[in-house]
């Protein structure tokens, strides 16, 4: 028998499983713990408050001044107010337990890294769940006031990429909030990173080379399909990667300061 097949017997099947069920409990105590704290706190509702209003300020204004049930213009901009409001959620998720002194108890206590960024990114994607949960009034009232004439597939496949786009923008501030123990500098590095990426197909309008590649980096370039009823698997995959790959920056980040 081969070294690797003793290896494969000496797997149990049911230890693994239970491991894994251990490290997943672990990492949603900790986005349990997240949720309970952004949510006994102001940021949360007034980050709620501000992203309804202006979304629902938007709703009116197509569907009674406007007079049209083409919502690709509304979903637009519920990306662009996520931009705004999602700095404001993420900057606490690390730097706040930098600042109260919390994070030595964490890095030292029986979690590893990565339970503890996916804990934090889970609380804060609870947020925009809630958030777009609330603006489900969409599709209800235009299907209802068509008399179900309208093709609400458009509207599922942006509700989609608005939960990809949230998740990579979510990702990102994570990524600043293990940075720094300065919420505010948290904040506006994460506006700042998503605002990049979100200009940076305006400098390199038309065709070419250079305006190709800006496009397949944008986050609201890869957005825009989704409101039109499309999901792309080229698009979902630059989503998922870019939302690993800065949630395994923070990682790298967190791992470094374990080590001071």
């Amino acid at each position: 028998m081969t070294q690797a097949a003793k290896v494969l017997v000496t797997v149990k099947p049911k230890e693994a499983v239970g491991k894994v069920g251990e490290w997943l409990a672990v990492t949603f105590t900790i986005a349990l713990r997240e949720v309970r704290s952004l949510f006994s706190s102001w940021i949360a509702y007034v980050t709620l408050a501000f992203f309804e209003v202006w979304a629902g300020l938007f709703f009116f204004a197509f569907i009674r001044v406007l007079q049209t049930t083409d919502m690709r213009n509304l979903f637009w901009n519920m990306a662009v107010i996520l931009f705004i409001v999602l700095p404001m959620v993420t900057m606490r998720l690390l730097a706040e337990e930098r600042r109260l002194g919390t994070m030595e108890l964490l890095l030292t206590s029986p979690v590893t890294d990565w339970q503890v960024v996916l804990g934090k990114f889970m609380g804060a994607y609870y947020w925009l769940v809630i958030a777009l949960g609330l603006t489900l009034y969409v599709p209800y009232l235009v299907h209802r006031f068509s008399g179900g004439t309208v093709d609400l597939g458009p509207y599922w496949t942006a509700y989609i990429g608005l939960l990809l786009f949230g998740a990579t923008a979510i990702a990102v501030g994570v990524f600043w909030s293990a940075l720094t123990d300065n919420q505010i500098i948290a904040a506006f590095a994460t506006f700042g990173t998503l605002l990049l990426a979100y200009v940076i197909t305006w400098p390199t309008e038309g065709t070419g080379t250079l305006a190709e590649i800006c496009r397949k980096v944008s986050l609201y370039y890869r957005y825009q399909d989704f409101t039109a009823g499309l999901i792309q698997s080229k698009d979902v995959l630059f989503f998922l990667l870019l939302t690993v790959a800065f949630l395994y920056l923070a990682v790298q980040v967190l791992g470094s300061r374990r080590w001071r």
